[in-house]
């Protein structure tokens, strides 16, 4: 439970920093012990506790984010965040996740990048590059799921679905000729479907599947008024 508090400390101290809070300490303290208070009167875990007091302050209008805040070119997940990265991709959006990166590799290809790193771990928000703002980190609750942390990324950024990349690993897809694909394309799927798309870096093939409409309609929810919501794409 330390790691979830450290971790909602530094996203509220991020949202006084941007309301210019003059006592940014003081206002972090009374914040947990707000959650403190709220967990043990309404008898919720404090970890959901510190999440509805984020939500009610991140929600209201002073501390939320500036809509000419330029969208990052490049989010870094880290090791616990692979399926985030996933739809990210599939949001139009480059994210970049290797299962096995050590947190100093993770850094080191943030800094050189200019990435912003996306991170379920508290300690790691601990680290003087990421404290002192020297990369740019969004921390995220490690209890919520890909759709809660995909809403979350999308309402702190102020992102808007776009067009998808490719969603092993975020590269550029382009628009490829039928004729030309035609030895890659599986004959069932070649019979019925004229659309195709290679990816830029990876080279992959997609097209646009069940598989993508049921992504399709996830992705739906992340836009205003939406409900909640490769090969074969």
């Amino acid at each position: 439970m330390s790691r979830i508090r450290r971790g909602y400390e530094d996203r509220f101290r991020a949202l006084l920093r941007r309301a210019r809070a003059r006592r940014l300490e003081q206002g972090v303290q009374w914040l947990v012990a707000r959650a403190r208070h709220l967990s043990a009167s309404d008898g919720m875990s404090p970890a959901d506790a510190l999440a509805q007091v984020y939500e009610q302050l991140a929600t209201s209008k002073p501390f939320q984010q500036s809509a000419s805040q330029p969208v990052p070119v490049l989010f870094l997940c880290d090791v616990g965040l692979g399926g985030l990265a996933r739809w990210l991709r599939a949001a139009g959006y480059d994210a970049a996740w290797q299962p096995d990166i050590a947190d100093d590799e993770l850094l080191r290809q943030a800094k050189q990048a200019q990435a912003t790193v996306l991170t379920t771990d508290a300690m790691l928000m601990e680290r003087r590059l990421l404290r002192d703002r020297i990369i740019p980190v969004f921390w995220l609750p490690p209890t919520l799921g890909i759709p809660e942390q995909l809403a979350l990324v999308f309402r702190e950024f102020g992102l808007t679905v776009r067009g998808p990349r490719c969603m092993s690993c975020g590269g550029e897809l382009r628009r490829g000729a039928k004729e030309a694909l035609r030895d890659r394309i599986p004959p069932r799927t070649y019979r019925w479907l004229d659309e195709y798309f290679v990816c830029s870096r990876c080279d992959k093939l997609f097209w646009h599947g069940t598989h993508w409409r049921r992504i399709v309609e996830e992705l739906a929810a992340l836009k205003p008024g939406g409900g909640r919501g490769t090969s074969a794409l």
